[in-house]
């Protein structure tokens, strides 16, 4: 523990607690807590229930200090629950400020006293964090309250024992893994049912042997999850306690964590770090995150939003190389033709039509079976907790809860995305004119300045612009005032994608299809030495490099870059407020999760975005340029290498998000390879001398002609190879029928073993016979 904090263990069963424990709230009480020995402003205390649990014959008063310490000391020994989520209350406005249980100590250090604002506020604090740690303490949760290491906020690490989490989930019908025997199917947990007494125990149902045991070990054999018979994975265990603090529901705290981070009264909300499992994938980082072998580990610690991507990467870099092997071999022939308009343009150009189309297709096919593999398939919308950021005007009754929430009516949110349509319709007419403008200023100082600097301006233009929207988009979009992530994703997402392709693209689009002989500004265009696919492919190029190093730069270099300012602040901090620095002041090493506090929050948001903004670089004019897959390729790999690094190293761990697919983004990548598909098309018959002998209206229909083969090679596709595979389909069937015969009818006849394990039968009542009918018989009518 770092020096000079304080721990308030608290250990709750959801019995209520004790006394001692009360007084052990993380909001200060009126005088120290009782030192222990160990540490200064230790306290540790635990309720009377688990001290029974855990084999106690004498029974502990309530009220008597000694014997709950005492007590506190035989049961030293037991292994404490794994506490998985974090939650960072602030303490004090400043760390340079007198306030709480150690005054003295701080008097001492010539720390003034707050002012009477400051002081309103830390007491609005103190009561809001008494009230929220109450409400979880009576959940059943187990909490661990201790400082910061300025004193300045308190963290409370959040536990729950196995039996509360199998109580929960039972209740929400999570749903857990079975066994290969079982297919490896999904389905809810149910405890145990050992029957009734009176009934002989008929109605009993015992299924847990039926879930598969996730005994998560390193491979020195030194961790071990935390015990042998785990049917949840740490994952599992983050979401239930998730839904534990956020939830209304019996058992749960009913915390709303996103209106108390919108007050400022929580600063940070997320799971812990499991640094020996971050060391493993560290090391295997190019089979987990780059080819996918080992994605089950990126799943099984990060969930399934976030494995979907490193999958997707993976199946990007696998389809990249072949277009990366040929795309070698026609460099080779454009350096001896010395232009890419030769007559192998026609064959990069109708192959990687096909290639464009279905990179999305087959990919579907891939996280279908991946989704079913992970028990996400057919998902439908999952109830998503308010973002932080989400500004109520009204109250309602939510349609979905049937509880009282925060709302904000479209009727106000309409005048708002009509302003982002309109900056957004603006912005890009004004590019527009920016590019012709910057085009014929690369035409009159031609003769002055290598045409080559224009394209690395051009370029680092490019991408200064994306950053700059980037921030008015998001901007815009807080300003909605979107209640849910994905709604706001999905508004954000339409914003930048459409700024962003015009700003990217729209000079390779002028000088592939408008600039060579056309009139700007009164001056007559032409490309460069006469070669349009030269130019283009040369820009392209340039593109592509500058991004390759900038962006990366920026990438990994920024969230360091912060994180040492943040570090170095907090260091000079904490040496003024020991009167001054010096040299014999030592500074107290950081636990765990006010290390990992100190760090961002990750959104695969933007990675996904880059990632779409090199796909439209490697397809859309791939014909001009055909090393760029190569580059690409190249360049996809670097960035899952930088991607692992920024989560493992820089990052928050994320909440596991369950998740069947990554859209909105697939329908994004297959928008842009169709558009991939047409603009190809046209380069080759209406800019290269391929067909330079025809007519327009013979181009026109050499145009159609290949388009729609492509396109007719597509629904063929799509027709025998459809997005869910046939084999998919048919384990999914099979999976429930398991799991409703298993789970439900006791086993097959023949699996005796199983249904003498797992049988729930109903006792049948015996059938109800009228009186009447014996009346009848009785006077000759039955016969």
């Amino acid at each position: 523990k770092p020096s000079g904090s304080c721990e308030l263990s608290q250990w709750s069963d959801g019995t209520g607690v004790t006394k001692a424990a009360k007084q052990a709230r993380c909001s200060p009480p009126e005088a120290p807590a009782p030192s222990l020995g160990i540490m200064p402003f230790v306290g540790m205390h635990m309720s009377t229930e688990l001290l029974r649990q855990d084999g106690l014959k004498k029974e502990v008063a309530e009220d008597d200090e000694e014997q709950l310490r005492q007590a506190a000391t035989d049961v030293s020994t037991r292994q404490p629950p794994r506490s998985d989520v974090v939650l960072v209350f602030p303490y004090k406005t400043r760390a340079m400020v007198r306030w709480g249980e150690a005054q003295m100590e701080e008097e001492a250090r010539a720390l003034p006293p707050p002012t009477e604002a400051e002081r309103h506020i830390m007491e609005s604090w103190q009561a809001k964090r008494g009230m929220v740690l109450h409400g979880m303490s009576d959940s059943g949760l187990i909490l661990f309250c201790y400082y910061s290491r300025d004193r300045d906020e308190i963290f409370v690490r959040v536990a729950a024992d196995e039996t509360h989490i199998r109580q929960v989930a039972e209740m929400t019908r999570y749903k857990l893994e079975l066994k290969p025997q079982y297919f490896s199917a999904f389905a809810e947990y149910r405890n145990d049912y050992v029957g009734r007494r009176e009934l002989n125990y008929a109605d009993r149902c015992l299924v847990s042997h039926i879930y598969k045991l996730h005994n998560e070990q390193s491979s020195d054999g030194s961790h071990l999850y935390p015990q042998t018979n785990a049917i949840f994975r740490t994952a599992d265990r983050i979401r239930l306690l998730d839904h534990i603090v956020r939830s209304m529901d019996h058992n749960c705290a009913g915390v709303d964590v996103g209106q108390l981070m919108h007050d400022g009264e929580l600063l940070h909300y997320f799971p812990l770090h499991e640094n020996w499992k971050l060391t493993e994938m560290d090391s295997d980082w190019f089979r987990c995150f780059v080819t996918g072998v080992g994605i089950d580990k990126v799943r099984d610690y990060f969930g399934e939003r976030i494995a979907l991507y490193f999958l997707f990467m993976s199946h990007l870099n696998k389809w990249l190389i072949l277009p990366a092997l040929l795309g070698v071999v026609l460099t080779l022939m454009e350096l001896i033709f010395r232009t890419p308009d030769n007559f192998t343009a026609i064959f990069l150009c109708v192959g990687m039509g096909f290639w464009a189309v279905f990179f999305v297709h087959f990919w579907r096919r891939k996280a279908s079976a991946h989704a079913l593999k992970w028990g996400t398939l057919g998902m439908g919308n999952q109830l998503e907790p308010t973002r932080p950021e989400f500004k109520g005007t009204s109250s309602r009754i939510n349609p979905v809860t049937g509880r009282r929430d925060r709302y904000y009516p479209w009727s106000d949110r309409i005048w708002n995305v009509m302003l982002s349509v309109t900056v957004l319709s603006v912005t890009i007419i004004i590019l527009v004119f920016a590019v012709l403008v910057f085009m014929a200023l690369r035409h009159v100082f031609s003769t002055k300045v290598d045409h080559i600097w224009f394209q690395i301006l051009n370029a680092i233009a490019v991408e200064c612009m994306n950053s700059v929207f980037t921030w008015i988009a998001k901007k815009l979009t807080d300003q909605e005032n979107h209640r849910a992530y994905s709604e706001y994703q999905n508004y954000l997402l339409a914003k930048t994608v459409i700024f962003k392709f015009v700003n990217c693209y729209i000079s390779l689009y002028y000088i592939a299809f408008f600039k060579d002989q056309q009139i700007l500004f009164n001056m007559r265009m032409r490309c460069v030495n006469g070669d349009c696919m030269g130019e283009l492919g040369s820009q392209l190029a340039v593109f592509i490099l500058i991004r390759l190093t900038l962006q990366n730069f920026l990438e990994l270099g920024l969230p360091w870059f912060k994180q040492y300012i943040r570090d170095y602040q907090e260091k000079r901090t904490f040496n003024t407020s020991f009167m001054g620095p010096s040299p014999l002041t030592v500074m107290p090493d950081l636990s765990a999760a006010e290390r990992q506090s100190k760090k961002e929050d990750y959104d695969v948001y933007e990675d996904m975005d880059e990632v779409l903004i090199l796909y439209g670089y490697t397809t859309l004019f791939v014909v001009a340029c055909p090393w760029v897959p190569l580059v690409a390729l190249f360049s996809s790999v670097l960035e899952c290498f930088l991607d692992q690094k920024k989560l493992i190293l820089l990052f928050r761990r994320p909440f596991p998000l369950p998740a069947a697919s990554n859209e909105p983004w697939d329908t994004a990548f297959d928008i842009f390879g169709v558009i991939a598909m047409i603009t190809n098309t046209a380069c080759i018959v209406f800019s290269s001398n391929a067909f330079a002998g025809m007519h327009h209206s013979q181009k026109a229909l050499m145009f159609l002609l290949i388009e729609h083969m492509i396109i007719f090679g597509r629904l063929a596709v799509s027709f025998f190879f459809p997005a869910v595979p046939h084999s998919v389909k048919v384990l999914q069937m099979r999976q429930a029928v398991v799991v409703h015969r298993h789970l439900n009818l006791g086993g097959d006849e023949e699996d005796h073993e199983t249904r003498a394990n797992a049988m729930m039968t109903t006792q049948t009542p015996p059938p109800f016979i009228h009186d009447a009918d014996d009346e009848e018989d009785e006077d000759g009518f039955g016969s």
